[in-house]
């Protein structure tokens, strides 16, 4: 992802306009083709080789930022590691008490200073079982610039311009105050898979329409937010390629730009041609999904645990996309399953009353125990409220399953 220093916009009348690169510019293109190829001649090379051949490859361009950002993204992408016969920080520790055992270690002995430098990398290299120029090779080899690439970066000249577009919207959000998505109406998968990438990413939202007329998703933005703010930036920027495989919508963000803070809007919409990186195949399941779901297949039960997300349309107010659905093998009962993420006090107590006003009686609501606070406005949930640690008990879920399910 692209950070604050990389970002090519300019304000233009109270909106910020990221400088997108057109994917069929031959200029941006050439540059994006040069630096795919730098990063594929330095596998096995160190980052600072790496970084000599990017900084020569600019020459005396003008698209600094450009460049910087394409190597950005390249380098994100790139696989590095420390390279090296013994352990660094080791290494430097037996010399310094060595040389510190003969200090000064010259470097050429004379009639008072007879013990050299060379003499004291000799013999740690002898007690480390190396070759002393392996020793000073490998003496700072986990400093940055000496970490080797073992695998570079898998895009296409194309696919970085697309990344790097993206990548400008991205940074942009990441000053947002809230952000406003409408999705035209379309098929439920599409909106399965989105609203399940909001919940993923735990956003904090409010949802209305329904899905012959469209939604409308209210979404908080990281500068909303007193604490937690870089990391619920990043998911709500890594949520906008998720957005881009629907196919009509448009976004309307508040942000506050520059260190003035200055109060612009950024506009977006699927017309602008920014490309999704992301498979076009739902979301990654989160840690505590994962252990749930491998917990209950340990359970002797005729419940069925499914993922696969239905969307509940909640009277033309909002939404449920439950994480699960328990599922009776027998008698077809069904309890949904909807696991809270951030939640600030007033979008917590919107969702709740929408959930006891128009949800429905079969619902689980899995809580985070940080809340627990919220005692009062959870009394009267609809359904049954389980509060977890880390993970959910597989256990205590289906009990509460049991009390709520229906056909």
């Amino acid at each position: 992802m692209l950070t604050a220093d990389l970002i090519a916009a300019r304000v233009v009348k109270g909106e910020v306009k990221p400088r997108y690169v057109s994917p069929t510019d031959p200029a941006a293109l050439a540059l994006a083709a040069q630096m795919v190829a730098v990063f594929a001649e330095h596998v096995g090379r160190t980052r600072e080789a790496l970084d000599g051949a990017l900084a020569a490859l600019l020459g005396e361009g003008t698209e600094y930022l450009l460049h910087r950002g394409l190597a950005k993204l390249l380098s994100d992408r790139a696989e590095f590691e420390v390279k090296s016969a013994c352990e660094p920080s080791l290494l430097r520790r037996r010399l310094f008490e060595e040389a510190a055992k003969v200090h000064p270690a010259v470097a050429v002995a004379d009639a008072v200073h007879k013990v050299t430098r060379d003499d004291v990398v000799a013999r740690v290299a002898a007690e480390l079982g190396v070759d002393a120029a392996t020793v000073t090779g490998a003496m700072y080899a986990d400093l940055e610039a000496e970490h080797v690439m073992t695998a570079g970066p898998d895009l296409t000249p194309e696919a970085l311009i697309h990344r790097y577009n993206v990548g400008l919207a991205q940074a942009v959000l990441l000053r947002a105050t809230s952000m406003t998505v409408e999705i035209a109406a379309g098929a439920p998968a599409r909106y399965r898979q989105l609203f399940r990438y909001v919940k993923f990413y735990r956003l904090m939202h409010q949802v209305t329409g329904t899905a012959k007329t469209g939604y409308v998703l209210r979404l908080d933005g990281p500068m909303s937010l007193f604490q937690l703010s870089q990391k619920y930036g990043l998911q709500l920027a890594e949520f906008l390629p998720a957005l881009l495989l629907c196919e009509a919508w448009k976004v309307s963000a508040d942000v506050l730009w520059g260190k003035e803070k200055r109060a612009l809007t950024l506009r977006l919409s699927s017309e602008q041609g920014l490309v999704s990186h992301y498979p076009d195949k739902g979301v990654y399941v989160t840690r505590e999904e994962q252990f749930l779901v491998d917990r209950f297949a340990e359970l002797k039960t005729p419940w069925a645990l499914e993922r696969k997300s239905e969307v509940v349309d909640l009277g033309g107010k909002g939404v449920l996309v439950p994480e699960f659905v328990l599922r009776h093998k027998t008698d077809g009962r069904v309890a949904y399953v909807e696991v809270m993420g951030f939640w600030k006090r007033e979008y917590l107590e919107a969702r709740l009353a929408l959930l006891r006003s128009d949800g429905p009686k079969n619902l689980v609501l899995a809580v985070p125990w940080r809340l627990r606070g919220n005692d009062d406005e959870l009394a009267d949930a609809p359904g049954e409220v389980l509060f977890f640690k880390d993970v959910i008990v597989a256990k205590e879920l289906l009990e509460r399953a049991e009390r709520v399910a229906k056909k």
